[in-house]
Order: C-alpha cells, then sequence, then structure tokens
C-alpha cells in the first residue's frame, strides 16, 4: 500500500505573516504580537486526489494544511517558514508515516516561496519519497518553479485525479513521468514537448470527497466567514465544487489553465447527496460554493438552490456569482434559501475598462439593478473591485469611484488588480515589462504593476483612498439612513484590524444617531487614540476631512 502525504502551504508570504501592513486582515495570538490573518480555505484539490485514488488504489492518505496550522499557533519565533517547517515535518509524529509520495498543492502566488521552501524541506527530510507539485500556480508557473528548485520530480498538468492514478499504476513511475503529457518533469522543460490536461468529465466519478483527512475544526473560524458574514452566517460551513471550467476569458483569470475552458458539472443529486452528508457527519448548516462559474447552467444552479434550500441548508458563494444571470427571480430563491449576503464581482465601475480592457460581460446597469434588488430583498451585498489593470487609464479609476459612489451596496472589497500566472494579463504584463516588483508574490493588496498611465505606487494609494471613500466617508447604509447595517459593517472591520480609527469614528457616528451614547463616546474615544501621532491616519483623515477630533467634530460630539 503506498503512502501520500499531501501539504498545502499557506496562502501568505512569511513577511506578511509576522509583520502585516496597515491595510491587511490582523490577528492578535497569546504572546500578545499582531500577525496577518491567514485564510483557511478547504482544499478540495488534495480531498478530491484522496478520494478518487482510494476509489481506485490501495492508498494511505494524510493532509498537512498549513494554513490550519499557522491560525491555531499561539505564537511563531522562527526566524522563517523554511525553518519552522523542517521543524513542523521532522517531528516524530510525521515522520513516522513514512510517505512514498509526496504531493504540494497550491493555488495562488502568495504561497510561491512556501512551495520552493517545502519541497526543498521534503527532499531532505524524505529523499527516497518521490516528490509531486500540483494546483493552479505550479500549472502555470512551473518553469519558475523548475528554475528555482530541483526537489520536485515532477509537477501535474491541470487536475490530478486521472494523472495520479496512472502513475499510482504504472510499473516504472519515473519512466512515466518523463513519457506522460499531463506530468512536467526537469528534463522535459526547454524541449518540445506538448502539455495535455487529462480531465474526469462526469465530475460523479469522483467519490464523496475525503472530508475525513481534515482536522474540521481547525476551518471553523474562516476569516473570509468572520470578516465579511453577517451573525447569522457565521456557522459551520463545508464547502463543495460543483463544476469545474470556466468559459469567459477575463483578461485577469488563470483559472482555465488548470481547469479548462469547457464546463463539467457533477449532477444535481450528487451534490444535494453530498451536502447531506456533509451535515451528517460534520454538523454542517452551511454549504460554501467554491465554482468559478456556478452558473454556468442556469437552470441547474436553480435546482441546485432550491433543493438544498429545502433541505434547510444555508448557502455561501465566496466566489461570487455571474451577475448578469442574478435576475430577481434567482434573488428571490436565494432569499427563500436564506442567503444573507453575496459577493458581486463587479470588478469595475468603468464601461470601457470592463469592455476593453478585461473583456468581462457585465453591463454597468446590471449591477445598479443588482444590488437594489438585493437591499430590496435583505441580501446583504459585498462588491469585489479591481484596479491597475494593463490598459486601464487613470480617467478609467475616476469613472469607476464615481460610479460605485452611486451604487447601494453594502460593502466594496476594493483590491489591485494582480497578475496570475496563466493570464493573459500576466502575459501583457511580462512582455511590456511592467513588473516592478516579484510578480509571483502578488497579493491583491500590493500594487506590483506600473505602466504608461500610472505607477504602482498611485495604484497602492488610489486603492486605499477607495476603500476609505466608498465604505466609510460615502457609505450607502449611512447614506440611506440604515445605520444598524452601517454599524454592523464597521464592527466588521474592527473584528479584522481593531486599531483601525475610521471605522471607530463612523462606529460612533451611527451609535450616537441610534443614540447609543455610551458606545459613540468610547468609539470617538479609540478613534482619537489611534489616530493620533499616526501619520498615515493623519493623512487619510485631513485628505476626506473627517472631524474625527474632538477639536473638530463640532455637533456630532454632542449626538450623544
Amino acid at each position: 500500500m503506498k503512502r501520500i502525504l499531501f501539504i498545502t502551504p499557506p496562502n501568505i508570504t512569511y513577511q506578511e505573516f509576522v509583520k502585516p501592513a496597515h491595510n491587511v486582515k490582523q490577528v492578535q495570538k497569546a504572546d500578545g504580537r499582531v500577525y496577518g490573518s491567514v485564510i483557511t480555505d478547504i482544499p478540495l484539490g488534495p480531498l478530491s486526489l484522496s478520494a478518487y485514488l482510494k476509489k481506485h488504489a490501495q492508498v494511505e492518505t494524510r493532509l498537512i494544511d498549513f494554513n490550519v496550522e499557522l491560525n491555531q499557533v499561539d505564537s511563531f519565533e522562527y526566524s522563517t517558514f523554511a525553518t519552522y517547517y523542517t521543524d513542523f515535518l521532522s517531528s516524530p509524529e510525521v515522520m513516522a508515516f513514512q510517505p512514498d509520495i509526496i504531493g504540494i498543492s497550491a493555488l495562488f502566488a502568495p504561497s510561491y516561496r512556501s512551495f520552493i521552501d517545502l519541497a526543498d524541506c521534503c527532499r531532505k527530510l524524505y529523499p527516497e519519497a518521490l516528490l509531486l507539485g500540483g494546483g493552479n500556480m505550479p500549472t502555470s508557473g512551473y518553469r519558475e518553479i523548475l528554475r528555482d528548485t530541483q526537489a520536485f520530480d515532477a509537477i501535474c498538468y491541470g487536475e490530478g485525479e486521472k494523472p495520479m492514478l496512472a502513475l499510482l499504476q504504472a510499473e516504472d513511475p519515473v519512466g512515466y513521468l518523463e513519457q506522460s503529457h499531463s506530468w512536467i518533469t526537469p528534463r522535459k522543460v526547454g524541449k518540445m514537448f506538448d502539455y495535455e490536461h487529462d480531465f474526469i468529465v462526469d465530475l460523479d466519478e469522483i467519490p464523496f470527497l475525503d472530508y475525513g483527512l481534515l482536522d474540521v475544526a481547525g476551518y471553523d473560524i474562516n476569516p473570509t466567514m468572520y470578516y465579511y458574514t453577517t451573525e447569522n452566517a457565521r456557522s459551520r460551513g463545508m464547502a463543495v465544487m460543483t463544476s469545474r471550467g470556466c468559459p469567459f476569458k477575463c483578461i485577469f483569470c488563470a483559472s482555465h489553465k488548470a481547469h479548462g475552458r469547457d464546463m463539467r458539472y457533477h449532477s444535481v443529486a450528487r451534490v444535494v447527496e453530498d451536502a447531506e452528508k456533509l451535515r451528517q457527519l460534520y454538523d454542517a448548516d452551511t454549504i460554501i460554493i467554491l465554482d468559478d462559474h456556478f452558473m454556468g447552467d442556469r437552470l441547474r444552479a436553480y435546482d441546485i438552490v432550491d433543493q438544498l434550500s429545502s433541505k434547510g441548508l444555508f448557502l455561501f458563494f465566496p466566489n461570487a456569482l455571474a451577475l448578469y444571470a442574478l435576475d430577481r427571480r434567482f434573488l428571490e430563491l436565494l432569499n427563500r434559501a436564506g442567503v444573507t449576503q453575496l459577493i458581486l464581482a463587479v470588478e469595475s465601475g468603468s464601461d470601457r475598462v470592463l469592455k476593453k480592457v478585461m473583456r468581462k460581460p457585465l453591463k454597468l446597469d446590471i449591477v445598479r439593478r443588482v444590488a437594489n434588488d438585493c437591499r430590496e430583498l435583505g441580501i446583504y451585498t459585498d462588491c469585489n473591485i479591481l484596479i491597475g489593470l494593463p490598459g486601464e487609464t487613470k480617467d478609467d479609476i475616476a469613472d469607476t469611484r464615481a460610479f460605485l459612489k452611486t451604487i447601494n451596496a453594502d460593502w466594496f472589497r476594493i483590491n489591485v488588480a494582480t497578475p496570475l500566472t496563466g493570464s493573459e494579463m500576466y502575459e501583457i504584463c511580462e512582455e511590456n515589462n511592467y513588473f516592478k516588483d516579484i510578480p509571483l508574490l502578488g497579493n491583491y493588496k500590493k500594487a506590483i504593476v506600473a505602466t504608461e498611465d500610472f505607477s504602482a505606487e498611485y495604484i497602492q494609494e488610489a486603492s486605499y483612498q477607495m476603500n476609505i471613500e466608498l465604505n466609510f466617508v460615502h457609505n450607502a447604509n449611512m447614506r440611506l439612513g440604515c445605520y444598524e447595517a452601517a454599524l454592523e459593517g464597521f464592527r466588521n472591520v474592527l473584528r479584522a484590524k481593531h486599531d483601525h480609527p475610521v471605522a471607530h469614528y463612523y462606529a460612533g457616528v451611527c451609535q450616537g444617531l441610534l443614540g447609543y451614547a455610551e458606545e459613540a463616546r468610547e468609539s470617538f474615544r479609540k478613534a482619537e487614540e489611534y489616530a493620533r501621532d499616526n501619520a498615515f491616519w493623519l493623512g487619510i483623515i485631513r485628505q476626506f476631512e473627517i472631524p474625527l477630533f474632538q477639536s473638530s467634530r463640532g455637533e456630532l460630539d454632542t449626538c450623544q
């Protein structure tokens, strides 16, 4: 029986973990220090691989997810992640497993350095094991990876279920890796070799995922669910992926490199069956749907929502739903299904950017209509926005700011456009020398692209200014007199960053208007405390003329 150890690197760099920037989510640990918040998304890739391999072969599997491990530590004294990985993976408990195969799986660019460090660490600790890489990031960035480390025996091209099974069944595994079109090896790089996806077309061939590999409790406090959902949505959520693929050609996306553009599906019956198993086995009452394009078959999407809601299950869509498909009928169905929040993939408030730069099939009047419909139905809306794409101009960004100030959404997540390996954006930036920092370390909060139209510093500053402007100064809930909803949004910010003076100030304004005099005074006090002698916040306060200090607050100080 082969023993396979799956490893998921953290979706955060060492520097971002031990010394988080002012504009990112943070968490204070038992040692009193503030660390960067680590997203604990359930790694569906290894769970699918494990289930599929166990169905067809004799294997024993184990998973180590360093996102969960880092989230659970009380203190962190290591000088690098590499030394931490060595210490962790050389522990008697891990060494006793003695894997024959180690598979390191990564989705996003911030994992790049850890992906390399883990490979080097595993090669030293387990020299006889076959060391494999896989996932979205290595599928697109294999050239850089195999340049930066000699540890990997091979990297899987795209989805790994069928390639991994073929490897296990091969009489000569090393020889198979060299001749297979689904595996990238160091010897093949630079040679004329066509890599090919080997997909499972009918996803029902994959058994119920091997959630038993998880430390389930470690995923209960997922920062995405905790910071950006309403209180009644914070329950045990278990992730599923009901489809694979996406036909759209958005310039910033690279998911097609791993999953292709053709849509493939689990049957509706299978989705419902899996959801019921998750509730039965893990007491899950929220199903987190991670599809890249859940609305690929609209009637199927309606059916899934209808059937899951009839079972008393709640739904959460962190990857956003295609806005064009969110008609009033479907929103009403989501509302009846207990969906209390939607993440809207707006991306830009400029018609020109959507059509000419992103090539995203979306019209701005749809954004306005969906936001208004959701508000009428009581669905909280959280809009994803990207700025800083090649081809975008400062005028486009100004148009985006002006348009979004008219949208009645509850919140806006302002991200800087990050060139993902495998995306068209990455190719444009590489061809035109637009990268101003290491491209594989992009994280949606740090601008690393500069074009003829803007500098990276301009995008960095503009993204935070938009955050302050849209979410605080021109907050839609405050504009519409929905002060309780506005206050909940500010409290979400303070859960992520307790020393955010602007959030404290606007929370105080809401509390005062709601008649919570004592709470308002305390919020104003904290706002002044955290802003005083802080050059960054003082600059923001001056720029937006926020009357945060008592001497400039005037009548606000008496609303209490």
